[in-house]
């Protein structure tokens, strides 16, 4: 649950600001929107995170 909110957030976000956007385009950003997010936890969950960004 911890990261399908902030997922299914971002997925909104992108549907409301695409608006009008050809779906080429949208399906796009959502591939690098799901693969920066994806980047980000594997750096967090395997300790190349800078130990003051963590929220533990």
């Amino acid at each position: 649950m911890e990261m399908f909110v902030p997922l299914l957030i971002g997925a909104t976000l992108i549907w409301l600001i695409g608006r009008g956007v050809p779906w080429n385009a949208k399906l796009l950003t959502l591939a690098v929107t799901l693969a920066v997010i994806v980047l980000i936890v594997l750096a967090e969950r395997g300790g190349y995170w800078p130990e003051s960004w963590q929220r533990r």
